[in-house]
């Protein structure tokens, strides 16, 4: 079992000022849900709950005493929220681990908190020097304790670190990016698992990128079966291929390229809750799907588990061979900037049509027939050009992400492609005040029942 920790950038850099606050050792509790798959753990901090005042009894740059009262209060607080406990303090003399006298003190704190909260789930323990984190890990129920895997760092950018520093050679083939992005951020693409929502036509053209840059694992949900006509569009298709998973092509374009990316197969949409279930496991997600359903959930999705979703889309308005409009959009769902529903780019209306089509196709076509719902319509035109200029931006803007190569004021969270007219716009949209993203209630829900707070289809 993998353990790690997702904050948002705002309550992390709280947390770091506050722990340097002072030349003394300072300490603070986080209140965190909880995402539970077969492989990992993943804590996702909601609050920070500094240690002040008469809470504190004794304070030097090498130790720090705290009234029993501050932990009983946060464990209160973690039993009623549902939540879990990490418990964070600084080593101001730059000391990197766990001290010997921590891990006397964690073993009785977490013992208790073990007690105190019914939240079935995890508790641990985070140092941070004055060079940031250095050091974490969860204390488990039979009082052994084990490393943190990694903890992501989600906003303006998205940064990680890991409890052990890959030295892991670097092969050859990535030479030309290490010249430009350095060897560190290599390792970081090798270490990321990335999710892929539907290998269509902008879906396989970002798969494509993604195990050229040296992605070490990739996630593809697509249920869907290949149709020849879209072999102009399609990356690793072949005419052959019809009626092939889609899928099945994305494993075997991997597999030819030879890199050693690792692909993860989901042979549903994510409109079933077990394949997007499946995407807790990733650090980001590209959603590359057509319907309003997927983006939907996808919106929903990256609130909850503090994952960034790159949504992306292509609209061309053609009329008997004639163009008048060329438009792609990549927008970066993130938790505090303006979601699909905030920006208009999903409509209720159509979600509701899809979700009925997909669960109950009789039904629908029924009640179609009487009026009441309208059809999704015909597959709307597509060209590899233009498909792949908005995979190629989804891209850049994950890099931009990760290294912030575009410039520090570079913080627009959706990129508009005039294709037509050579133009590119971008904005920086903040939640509309009456939006379901903008209530942090939702922020880092994490697992809950139903999941996502949603109706699903059957399995």
């Amino acid at each position: 079992m993998r353990y790690s920790v997702t904050f948002l950038e705002d309550d992390y850099e709280a947390l770091e000022k506050r722990l340097a606050a002072s030349t003394d050792e300072q300490a603070a509790f986080l209140i965190c849900r909880i995402a539970q798959t077969e492989g990992e753990t993943r804590l996702l901090v909601r609050e920070l709950l500094p240690v002040t005042g008469e809470d504190v009894i004794e304070q030097s740059p090498v130790h720090m005493k705290i009234a029993p009262r501050a932990y009983t209060r946060a464990m209160k607080r973690a039993n009623d929220e549902k939540s879990c406990l990490l418990f964070v303090h600084s080593h101001p003399n730059g000391y990197p681990n766990h001290s010997a006298q921590d891990d006397i003190e964690e073993a009785k704190l977490f013992k208790t908190a073990y007690t105190r909260i019914r939240t079935p789930g995890i508790h641990g323990s985070l140092v941070l020097t004055p060079q940031g984190l250095s050091s974490a890990r969860v204390w488990l129920p039979d009082g052994e304790s084990t490393s943190i895997e990694r903890i992501r760092i989600v906003g303006r950018r998205v940064r990680f670190w890991f409890s052990q520093q890959s030295t892991t050679e670097i092969s050859t083939f990535f030479d030309r990016q290490v010249r430009a992005f350095g060897p560190d951020i290599q390792r970081l693409l090798s270490h990321l698992r990335v999710g892929i929502v539907g290998v269509g036509g902008t879906g396989s053209s970002v798969l494509e990128q993604l195990i050229r840059l040296g992605v070490g694992t990739i996630y593809i949900s697509d249920g869907e079966r290949f149709e020849s006509s879209n072999v102009n569009r399609v990356y690793g298709s072949r005419v052959i291929d019809d009626t092939l998973p889609k899928i099945k092509i994305a494993q075997r374009l991997a597999a030819e390229i030879g890199l050693g990316t690792k692909v993860k197969l989901i042979d549903k949409p994510i409109s079933y809750q077990s394949a997007l279930k499946t995407l807790r496991d990733c650090d980001i997600v590209f959603g590359c799907t057509d319907d309003e359903l997927g983006r939907s959930l996808l919106n929903t999705f990256a609130i909850y588990y503090y994952i960034p979703v790159f949504d992306m889309g292509v609209k061309i308005d053609s009329d008997e061979g004639v163009i008048r409009s060329i438009n792609g959009r990549v927008t970066t769902l993130v938790n505090g900037a303006a979601c699909l529903h905030c920006r208009g780019r999903v409509s209720a209306e159509r979600i509701a049509a899809q979700a009925e089509w997909e669960a109950d196709p009789e039904g629908a076509q029924a009640l179609h027939d009487e009026g009441y719902l309208p059809e999704l319509g015909d597959p709307a035109p597509a060209v590899v050009a233009f498909t792949t200029t908005v995979a190629a931006s989804a891209v850049s803007e994950f890099l931009h992400r990760l290294t912030g190569f575009m410039g520090p004021d570079r913080e627009s969270t959706e990129v508009l492609h005039l294709i037509d007219q050579t133009s590119v716009r971008t904005n920086r949209v903040a939640s509309q005040h009456d939006c379901f993203c903008a209530d942090k209630y939702h922020w880092g829900r994490g697992d809950v029942r139903p999941f996502l707070d949603t109706t699903w289809r059957a399995e």
